[in-house]
């Protein structure tokens, strides 16, 4: 909790106690007099001012609640997005691997690992870019299916949008404002989104193609 919340609060419920010792003491002061200090009148006005009280404090109560969880929401998608660049580089040096070992294509392989770098890159794309309308069922169908080689050109050209994207300046360094770099960190998201789905489509039905 913030400091100036827990003082806040701290507050409320100082006033809230003073408020109920304060009736507590007139109740029992007319108790011994025989009657109720000054009249129903006062007394009625003291429990107005109990309820009013007792009822900021519940609002600043709701306040601080609020707060916490705003303050989770966002430190859970900075988690969030932190992970998702991490184990986009991560895969992406695992195919780089792969295909320097120069063995066949393993197609299931690379559709898993392109479908979680499609994932992860269009979740980063919503924390980072503003929302765009888009078609992506048009897009798709405009999209070739690539076949063995063209999938190899593919993952390479994935690989090396990827980097450039991850070692952006205004990425790699905060405080950094480029309106041409971030253009290009965009640009390089959108495009690792296009070709990580289009890779992926292709080698699934190249798995289900009879050798």
């Amino acid at each position: 909790m913030r400091r100036p919340q827990l003082v806040m609060l701290i507050t409320c419920c100082l006033l809230a106690c003073a408020s109920l010792l304060m009736s507590m003491s007139s109740m029992a002061l007319a108790r011994q007099r025989g009657g109720p200090p000054n009249g129903p009148k006062d007394l009625k006005a003291q429990q107005h001012e109990q309820d009013r009280r007792e009822a900021s404090l519940r609002t600043s109560e709701t306040g601080v609640t609020v707060a916490k969880l705003d303050q989770r929401r966002i430190e859970g998608a900075i988690k969030q997005l932190q992970e998702d660049f991490r184990r986009i580089q991560i895969v992406r040096n695992e195919m780089v691997r792969n295909l320097l070992s120069n063995k066949p294509l393993d197609y299931k392989l690379i559709s898993d690992e392109v479908g979680e770098i499609n994932k992860r890159a269009d979740r980063l794309k919503s924390y980072l870019m503003p929302p765009m309308p888009e078609d992506r069922e048009k897009d798709q169908k405009n999209q070739a299916e690539l076949n063995d080689e063209e999938l190899k050109s593919a993952l390479v050209l994935l690989c090396n949008r990827i980097i450039g994207f991850v070692e952006n300046p205004v990425l790699k360094t905060p405080g950094i404002t480029d309106v041409e770099q971030s253009a290009r960190a965009g640009g390089d998201l959108l495009s690792i989104i296009e070709l990580s789905g289009n890779i992926k489509r292709s080698a699934e039905k190249l798995n289900k193609t009879p050798k």
